[in-house]
């Protein structure tokens, strides 16, 4: 007669694998962007199993943007400077070495859900809103959160476009050529007219 021994499962710490994923994601979105992340990838760098992305987080995205929300204060992001052309270069520049993830995606969405759209709202407040609006402020321009908007929704736009392809000029263009010809329109809105 065979006795099998009894093996003991070790309990799962999971608080510790869910940290361990949050900051294996977080910096793998931060080394190669969104879309270049694999769910793979940061279960190897967490030394998890990445099934549990999607138990914790809901899969790849809930995952990004909790990362986004957890993001520690000293972690650059934005420019250095919230002077409008270089909040420009800086989000053209950005989405074009990292490809467009969940924020810039919601961004532009009309179907977003509350939770969502409240967590994007503040990533996007707190980083380049209110720094740039200061900025705008400083220089005397009326509504300047409205104006720091603008400038957001441009440089989105502007992004979006290039992406997909759809108008081969800009596609092609340098996106220092695109912020130099969008120069005066930025100088526009940070004017105090």
């Amino acid at each position: 007669m065979v006795v099998k021994a009894n093996k003991v499962r070790r309990p799962h710490d999971s608080e510790a694998s869910r940290r361990a994923l949050l900051e294996a994601g977080r910096t793998l979105f931060d080394e190669v962007g969104y879309e270049h992340a694999t769910t793979r990838e940061i279960g190897e760098r967490a030394g998890v199993d990445p099934a549990l992305i999607a138990r914790y987080f809901g899969g790849k995205e809930g995952l990004f943007l909790a990362a986004l929300a957890e993001a520690p204060s000293e972690q650059k992001q934005g420019p250095d400077d919230f002077e409008p052309k270089e909040l420009l270069a800086f989000l053209l520049e950005r989405w074009e070495e990292r490809g467009h993830g969940p924020v810039s995606r919601a961004l532009a969405s009309p179907k977003l859900s509350e939770e969502v759209r409240a967590l994007v709202r503040n990533v996007i407040g707190e980083r380049l809103v209110a720094p740039l609006a200061k900025e705008l402020a400083s220089r005397g321009a009326p509504q300047p959160e409205l104006r720091a908007e603008l400038l957001i929704a441009l440089a989105l736009g502007v992004a979006v476009t290039r992406a997909n392809r759809t108008l081969t000029a800009l596609a092609g263009a340098k996106v220092e050529e695109i912020v130099e010809s969008l120069g005066p329109l930025a100088d526009a809105l940070s004017s105090d007219r």
